[in-house]
């Protein structure tokens, strides 16, 4: 049913017309008779068929040599560096596959000798540490014998030789034997920019032997620009050097990626009769906006895959074409489709004439703004008129046109996108973004009489970016669906890995992901009468935590909240209280052994909310201790830059003019700061690093954060003097 984003393998597939290109490229490769080494590159962007030509020139080189004696066929030998991310290994795992094919016993003698050469030179690898830039190989260390069995072995077999004497008997057998060794390296693109350094260095230092061939395929833009790091702004000369003979793969037309995408349509569409299909539409669609999304045979493949997918499954119930285009804008601008489908009031049927449509019109105007200007491509203007198409609504929003309800009717029976009616038929395949569904949550719900799947589940629906729905869905389980006996296993793993979540909405109307578990723990625990039956939940879920502090903190702070700490509120009544005072003090007590042990182990500098977390310490009755983590802390200038980062705050405001965009403000506290350390003993030392060169390799936060310190601290003191000044002033 699918079509998998794979490459062609033969001629025979080849429906863009590039089996001539690659029967040249072929050809140039069978012409080289010189024994040097040589290298090709293939240079062409991502999707642009680099793979699919490399395959169609081996197919046609293979049927050239059918017609060779056994010693003069050339040997291929493809080589994926996606499976190997240490230097050594690469290398090393290189040559092993180069030896491995040249002694196959098919090949001569001259070639297998050559394998078992190459076997050796291999195995001195594993003994040698190499400095890509520097030179091929550098000096055996004096750890070199320390290496495996075998790679110690090898060396003491050839100590009196070094690599270059190796590689000098390679040279001669390599010269001697007559097969051409053609190594294909393909997608070097796609590796990161150390990789793609290595391999260059891997063929133009260690593995230029004679009779040997290299075909590379990549994006030459990509491979200059991770090359330019390791030659000084150099990449496109020493890429020159490497490269003997380029090949740039021409550029499909739009004509053949456009004759791709309609045979697969053609397809698509060949049962939906003809009185569903309006060629009209279709090219207004097209040509307002769709056709800007296909730029080459990958993005054909991914799209057309999407379609085989889903089209069938609703094909009855839509318009194609809108259909199509919808699809479109889900695969290459989710951003925007999401936008769509949380909006349907401003997307479907049309404008009430005598409902304020002015105020309406605005407002509208703004939203939908707002979800355009949320990609870059196509431009505004070609998306907007590309979506007006679809949506006839937004014709009222951006012009004076107007329809009236009376379109209703046939929006409705040609099952058009824009009809209120058909609208959300084009979203049922899809939840909300991070959205959760009910018979997950309830599958997952299921598993909190298992503490390690329970978590196992939770941390699978972070990496998707749903643990916050799922949080706040999950408040609608905890009166009665939540079995007692599994509310202990789900605090405890809450408990655990809630500092793993993220943030969430903090805002004024919003709740964060640690008060939605805060809530969650009240819940749950209050679904049993006795202090002492929750007291002992919270007591085994803090002492099984490990990857959780600011959590512990949390819960226990609020748990104090109840009892009337920290503020001037009443206290609850004590049948609301979750512990009682005793059993308070000693969850008091258990949180501030779990921030010492992190404390202990360096974790709690680290932690994204270390402040709030020294303030409870400090509450707690641990002052001693807090200042003896602080004195540490500070001790030296990254952590010192550490911990005046964590006191930098955020807040937004909203201007008069500009109601829908917030403004940020970045603070420091110098309150805080001042309960933890001396302000005239850390302004010198901050003041130094914000001149010195550490300042230019710190992150853009910490920064922020020495910035925000410096500009807070100067306002203060400029707000002193000014009012030293005023004070005179008016003594004068």
């Amino acid at each position: 049913m699918f079509k998998p984003d794979q490459p062609i393998r033969s001629h025979e597939e080849d429906i863009l017309g590039r089996a001539s290109f690659a029967q040249s490229l072929a050809d140039s490769i069978l012409s080289y008779k010189e024994k040097d080494s040589i290298v090709i590159g293939l240079f062409g962007a991502w999707g642009s068929g680099k793979t699919s030509i490399s395959n169609m020139a081996l197919e046609h080189i293979d049927l050239v040599s059918k017609n060779k004696t056994v010693d003069e066929k050339p040997i291929i030998i493809r080589f994926n560096p996606w499976n190997f991310s240490d230097q050594n290994q690469l290398i090393t795992q290189f040559f092993r596959q180069l030896s491995a094919a040249l002694k196959r016993h098919d090949y001569g003698t001259d070639a297998k000798n050559v394998g078992e050469k190459l076997k050796t030179y291999a195995k001195c690898f594993e003994v040698v540490k190499l400095i890509p830039v520097i030179s091929p190989y550098a000096e055996l260390g004096k750890n070199a014998l320390d290496a495996t069995a075998n790679a110690a072995t090898t060396w003491a077999d050839h100590k009196e030789n070094d690599l270059d004497e190796i590689r000098k008997e390679l040279n001669d057998l390599l010269v001697k034997q007559s097969h051409k060794i053609i190594v294909v390296i393909d997608d070097i693109d796609r590796l990161n920019d150390v990789e793609i350094r290595q391999i260059f260095q891997l063929v133009k230092s260690l593995g230029d032997f004679p009779n040997t061939i290299y075909l590379l395929a990549f994006d030459k833009s990509v491979v200059i620009n991770a090359l330019e790091k390791m030659q000084k702004g150099h990449g496109a000369e020493y890429l020159e050097k490497v490269v003997q003979i380029p090949f740039e793969i021409p550029l499909i037309s739009k004509q053949e990626v456009e004759h791709l995408l309609f045979s697969q349509l053609g397809e698509l569409v060949k049962d939906v009769p003809d009185n569903r299909w309006d060629q009209t539409y279709w090219g207004n669609v097209y040509h307002s906006g769709l056709k800007y999304f296909f730029g080459n045979i990958r993005d054909v493949t991914r799209y057309i895959n999407s379609l085989r997918f889903s089209f069938e499954m609703v094909k009855d119930d839509v318009n194609p074409i809108d259909f199509f285009a919808i699809n479109a804008i889900q695969v290459f601008i989710p951003e925007v489709y999401y936008g769509i489908r949380d909006n349907k009031d401003i997307f479907s049927g049309t404008f009430d004439l005598y409902g304020g449509i002015d105020v309406t019109k605005d407002q509208a105007k703004k939203r939908c703004d707002e979800i355009i200007d949320r990609v870059n491509e196509p431009s505004p203007e070609i998306l907007k008129d590309f979506l007006k198409k679809l949506f006839p609504k937004l014709e009222s929003i951006y012009g004076d046109s107007h329809y009236g309800s009376d379109w209703w009717g046939n929006w409705r029976k040609d099952c058009r996108i824009c009809s209120p009616d058909i609208f959300d038929i084009y979203f049922r395949l899809s939840l909300p973004k991070g959205e959760t569904s009910r018979r997950e949550i309830e599958t997952i719900v299921s598993l909190g009489n298992n503490a390690d799947a329970f978590a196992e589940a939770l941390l699978e629906l972070k990496e998707d970016g749903k643990i916050i729905t799922f949080l706040e869905r999950l408040e609608d389980y905890t009166k009665s669906e939540i079995p007692e006996k599994d509310i202990e296993h789900i605090i405890t793993v809450m408990m655990d890995i809630g500092d793993l979540f993220p943030e969430g909405d903090s805002g004024v109307f919003g709740a964060s992901t640690p008060m939605r578990l805060l809530r969650l723990f009240y819940q749950l625990s209050h679904r049993f009468d006795s202090n002492e039956i929750r007291f002992n939940i919270f007591k085994r879920a803090m002492e099984k935590a490990t990857r959780s502090l600011y959590t512990i903190v949390e819960e226990v702070s609020v748990q104090g909240q109840q009892h009337g700490k920290y503020g001037d509120e009443s206290p609850y009544p004590e049948e609301k209280r979750t512990v009682s005072s005793e059993q308070l003090e000693e969850l008091e007590k258990l949180a501030c052994g779990k921030i010492e042990s992190w404390a202990e182990d360096g974790r709690l500098a680290k932690h994204e909310y270390l402040l709030p977390i020294l303030f409870r310490w400090k509450e707690w009755g641990q002052e001693d201790k807090v200042n003896v983590f602080v004195n540490n802390a500070i001790n030296n200038d990254d952590s010192l830059i550490d911990f005046i980062t964590s006191f930098l705050s955020e807040s937004v405001s909203y201007g008069i003019y500009t109601d829908r965009v917030a403004e940020t403000h970045w603070h420091i506290d110098l309150k805080s700061v001042e309960e933890f350390v001396d302000l005239k003993e850390v302004e010198p030392r901050i003041r130094e690093i914000s001149f010195s060169p550490v300042f230019e390799q710190l992150n853009d936060r910490k920064k922020l954060a020495i910035k925000t310190f410096l500009d807070t601290l100067d306002r203060k003191l400029k707000d002193g003097f000014d009012n030293m000044a005023e004070t005179a002033h008016n003594t004068v």
